[in-house]
């Protein structure tokens, strides 16, 4: 099968059916204990197994919550991804833009300035956290393709809906392509 730019390709299947495995082989992020059998290609050329430039044009987002800094903000979080990955010509205005452009997109402008949180401080709700992953990782402006990995678990059906629903309308808007796993 195949995934367009602008589209987003749903993978369903029950715990271990290999969904995750399928995932991290696409983006190039094969664990040692996992086997490739066939191939991945990217227009028809066939990849390596680790490919570093392929894996630079890929966003990959697990269903862990847990790496958030509790007590940054949303913007400052998003902030802080822009400029971990930012080249040295991009200027602060850049930065901003894109921070707002992705607190728009996913609907988080509301708690731009809520802290994160953890369990022990009070913060943004669970699908509101899950958003700032993937927010995160939404900063970079290399990324081609997104590829998320049990992103909705733990998530309410209306947060996750909401959430896949901004997904897939970020990647028309953008011309991305996203590939997420879920159940």
């Amino acid at each position: 099968g195949y995934v367009k730019s602008g589209e987003t390709l749903l993978v369903l299947g029950k715990s271990g059916s290999g969904k995750s495995t399928l995932l991290r082989a696409l983006c190039s992020r094969l664990n040692d204990t996992d086997e490739l059998y066939g191939t991945v290609s990217l227009n028809g050329v066939p990849l390596p197994k680790s490919n570093q430039s392929w894996r630079r044009m890929c966003a990959y987002v697990s269903a862990d919550d847990g790496t958030h800094s509790p007590v940054l903000t949303v913007g400052e979080t998003f902030e802080f991804a822009a400029q971990c990955i930012a080249r040295d010509n991009v200027t602060q205005q850049e930065i901003d833009d894109r921070v707002n452009f992705v607190l728009e997109g996913l609907g988080l402008s509301h708690v731009k300035d809520t802290v994160v949180g953890d369990e022990n401080l009070r913060g943004v709700s669970g699908g509101q956290k899950r958003r700032v992953t993937v927010g995160e990782m939404l900063m970079s402006t290399t990324s081609r393709v997104l590829c998320l990995d049990n992103i909705t678990d733990g998530l309410a059906s209306t947060d996750s809906f909401s959430l896949i629903q901004q997904i897939s309308e970020a990647c028309k808007k953008h011309r991305t392509a996203a590939i997420i796993t879920l159940l």
